[in-house]
């Protein structure tokens, strides 16, 4: 009888509480950590973006997760390279900071990261759809939408149902 090595417990628990932390950096401390820590920890950001004017940081390292995921990481940091802050920004609070008719793409992306997908609209301009979770009482996976008008500036941006969530027949009736 051959016998299959097996993974003691503790090892197994060790392997995916760190595979958790890397996800999201939870472990890498503001005023200590560095950009070299967030590198080991989260792997090589899908962008850098500077920091707008009068930002309390000056670089920001985008870290989405997955091509549809519904968490999107931005690492922050100071001149010297130390982390300010890491956050979850694929939020309804996130995309309340949006100046609809002043922001641009660029803001937006340096805010929210890269979008899950985009959309021409009508008039000549795009739709960004990000994919996000709602943490208001109850976990709902919801949308987050801004639209851009031809020129680039920030038409519109909220929250909207997710496909996933809504049924037509959420009711229990059958048409």
């Amino acid at each position: 009888m051959t016998r299959t090595p097996s993974i003691p417990a503790t090892l197994l628990a060790g392997l995916l509480v760190g595979a958790c932390t890397s996800y999201s950096g939870s472990h890498l401390t503001p005023g200590a950590s560095t950009q070299a820590d967030a590198l080991a920890t989260m792997g090589e950001p899908a962008a850098r973006h500077a920091a707008p004017a009068g930002a309390p940081y000056t670089e920001s390292w985008e870290y989405p997760r997955g091509p549809l995921g519904r968490h999107t990481y931005m690492a922050r940091f100071d001149r010297q390279g130390r982390l300010v802050a890491i956050d979850q920004v694929l939020t309804v609070a996130t995309v309340a900071r949006i100046r609809v008719g002043v922001d641009n793409r660029d803001d937006v992306r340096r805010l929210l990261g890269r979008p899950a997908m985009t959309s021409p609209l009508r008039d000549g301009g795009e739709a960004w759809d990000y994919a996000a979770l709602a943490t208001d009482g109850h976990m709902r996976k919801i949308r987050l939408v801004v639209n851009f008008d031809g020129r680039g500036i920030a038409t519109a941006a909220g929250e909207s149902y997710d496909f996933e969530e809504w049924s037509p027949n959420a009711d229990g009736n059958v048409n």
